[in-house]
C-alpha cells in the first residue's frame, strides 16, 4: 500500500471542499453565491493545484485554474451588484435593512 504524501493529502482536502460545497448547495439548499459555497470553491481548486506539484496533469491544472478564476469572478461581480443595489436604495431614500420606516 502506498503511503499518503503531503501533496496527496492536500488534494484530498480539495476534493472534500468540492464535495462539501456541492452538498451544501444541492442537499442543504444553501446559496451557490453565499460565503460558504464561495470559500469552499476557492479552497477546492487551491488545494488541488498544490497537489499537482506531486504529479502534474495539464488537464487538471487547467480545470482547476478555470474553476478558481470563475469562482472569484462570480464572487466579485456579486459583491459589485450588491453594492450597486445598496447605493440605489440609499439614493431612492428607501430604509436600510433593520432601519424603521419613516411615516
Amino acid at each position: 500500500m502506498a503511503s499518503l504524501g503531503l501533496t496527496d493529502a492536500t488534494g484530498l482536502v480539495g476534493v472534500a471542499a468540492y464535495v462539501a460545497a456541492h452538498f451544501a448547495v444541492q442537499v442543504l439548499h444553501k446559496s451557490p453565491t453565499g460565503r460558504l459555497a464561495v470559500v469552499l470553491n476557492v479552497i477546492g481548486p487551491g488545494c488541488i493545484l498544490i497537489s499537482l506539484a506531486g504529479a502534474f496533469n495539464l488537464a487538471s491544472f487547467l480545470t482547476q485554474c478555470f474553476w478558481l478564476v470563475l469562482t472569484l469572478l462570480g464572487w466579485w461581480r456579486n459583491r459589485r451588484a450588491g453594492r450597486a443595489g445598496r447605493a440605489m436604495v440609499e439614493t431612492l431614500g428607501a430604509p436600510r435593512p433593520g432601519q424603521p420606516v419613516q411615516p
